[in-house]
């Protein structure tokens, strides 16, 4: 046995159900748990086998071991909820808000508001909405809003910044055009007052407001303004149709879902109630065993009915027959008014499937948090959706190339990858090199709608080519440099104006951007060498 202090206490523990209380040196509970048979399940957490670094960690803390027997496990249930109500053990896990579930915001402070995604809710006088605890419902929220309304997309400030000229949304159709005037800010103010009626979901609202104004069109021969609000409130009535096709079949229950991911529980319920999810709440159990995923779920499970005062009808989860029984025993016992179920098809078992899936996305919308980080690092009012990064390759003065990737929606966006053979060069010129390139990639703007950051792989000599690049052509960007230390790797950031931004404490963003750093150069050496190749095959 690993921890000597308990040895003999385990020897003496009864074979009978009950729960059990693992003490630190203070006398402190520290664990409670229950099992069928006391000494079988406390000799486990001693014993010399593959155990987590949460369970470890615990095992060796402990000093002293209390039990309560109890006639069966229904009982042991109730006495484990009850003290871990009474107690709170620091290992024993509570449904709580793991991570920062994303908003989307109006900033209705500006003179020409925008909408974009935000995990931080401030206290700035602009409007949020949500918490959206589905990422992939957020997106199609945001889509679906750009889609109907024509709201400004660019993040330039437009009472500071001067006009750089119409954009690719401008031109299609999908921008009223601020930054060139080509709209009154009354008129535009009254589109995101829709906007924000749409996202608290005043369908009907809308939909006479706009008739309205349809109607004042006609009368005033606007005829061009009239076709655009039609089109509006076409997409609103459509939109409105799919909501009220999708309502839930279910009128007060909770949906419970849970993925075991590298040694992590995640575990999520949504609280669906008058037929639409309300709320959602999740929690996250790290250095966990497959073995303890049950005895967890029943914890939380009983603690979270025991505390909330929106307590469903129905509760569906994946648990087998006999945890099941016990869950309903216990909601029978503490008179919770509350039935459990354990959905194997159906409509309720693709609903436990769909919290299985959103917990899915939320793992991986995670790994993009570094966005907001870096946004709040460099001062953007708005978060980076785009990122565009630059590399130049070349042999002494051989096969000149430069390339282009494009980072957009939390991925590598590979459609948007670029190739550039030197043209103006015939010796080795890395500035006037990115200089060639970034102007060719420019006179694509409309094309290729410019990203909200480029990253040159250079320092300030390149730095000022691309600036150079930027006002020959009369365009605008956030442009940085990344700088590199003595193994030439990034360790931080430069701006055209030379201000520097440190990275040495911020290892995601320092992470993230290596991994940029180290995708353009490989995809840049890549097309250097597969140029050399053919070049040499040809003589």
């Amino acid at each position: 046995m690993n921890n000597p202090y308990v040895k003999d206490i385990v020897a003496k523990i009864p074979f009978n159900p009950g729960i059990y209380m693992m003490k630190d040196e203070n006398g402190k509970i520290i664990y409670v748990g229950k099992a069928i048979s006391l000494r079988k399940r406390v000799r486990q957490y001693f014993q010399k086998n593959n155990k987590t670094a949460r369970i470890e960690k615990m095992a060796s803390l402990v000093r002293d071991i209390d039990y309560i027997v109890t006639k069966n496990e229904v009982e042991a249930l109730v006495l484990e909820c009850n003290y871990i109500k009474e107690h709170n053990p620091k290992f024993n896990v509570m449904l709580k808000d793991d991570k920062s579930y994303p908003y989307i915001k109006v900033t209705i402070k500006d003179k020409y508001p925008t909408i974009y995604v935000t995990r931080t809710k401030k206290n700035d006088g602009n409007m949020y909405f949500g918490p959206y605890t589905s990422v992939t419902a957020m997106r199609d929220v945001l889509a679906t809003v750009k889609q109907i309304f024509q709201v400004k997309r660019c993040k330039y400030n437009l009472e500071k910044s001067k006009n750089k000229g119409p954009c690719l949304y401008y031109h299609i159709g999908r921008c009223l055009g601020p930054c060139v005037n080509d709209i009154n800010l009354k008129e535009y103010r009254e589109m995101i007052n829709q906007v924000i009626l749409f996202l608290q979901g005043k369908n009907k609202q809308i939909k006479d407001i706009i008739k309205s104004e349809i109607d004042k069109s006609i009368e005033k021969l606007e005829f061009e303004k009239c076709a655009m609000l039609k089109k509006r409130l076409d997409d609103i009535e459509k939109i409105s149709e799919k909501q009220n096709v999708a309502n839930l079949n279910e009128l007060s229950s909770d949906i419970w879902g849970y993925v075991f991911n590298n040694n992590v529980l995640y575990i999520q319920v949504f609280k669906i109630r008058d037929y639409k999810v309300i709320l959602n709440e999740d929690v996250k159990i790290e250095d966990i065993d497959q073995e303890d995923i049950s005895e967890s779920l029943m914890q939380i499970l009983t603690s979270y009915y025991i505390k909330s005062k929106d307590r469903p009808k129905k509760v569906y989860i994946k648990l087998d027959e006999e945890n099941l029984q016990v869950l309903n025993e216990f909601f029978k016992q503490k008179e919770c008014n509350i039935t459990a179920f354990c959905a194997k098809r159906g409509e309720k078992f693709n609903l436990i499937k769909m919290v299985e899936n959103n917990i899915n996305i939320n793992i991986e919308d995670k790994k993009n948090n570094v966005l907001e980080d870096l946004s709040n690092l460099l001062g953007f009012k708005e978060n980076i959706d785009s990122i565009e990064c630059f590399d130049i390759s070349n042999l002494r003065n051989d096969y000149i190339v430069g390339c282009m990737i494009r980072f957009e929606n939390g991925k590598l966006n590979k459609s948007m990858y670029r190739k550039f053979k030197i043209k103006s060069l015939i010796t080795q010129d890395d500035p006037r090199a990115m200089y060639e390139v970034i102007t060719r990639r420019l006179k694509h703007a409309v094309d290729w709608p410019l990203p909200d950051v480029i990253l040159i792989d250079g320092g300030k000599t390149q730095l000022n080519m691309v600036k150079k690049a930027f006002k020959d052509l009369n365009e605008n960007g956030n442009i940085y440099g990344m700088v590199k230390n003595d193994k030439h790797r990034t360790r931080g950031l430069i701006d055209i104006n030379g201000e520097e931004f440190d990275l040495s404490d911020k290892n995601k963003i320092l992470n993230f951007l290596t991994f940029l750093q180290d995708e353009v150069h490989r995809f840049t050496i890549t097309y250097h060498r597969k140029l050399r190749d053919s070049i040499k095959n040809k003589s």
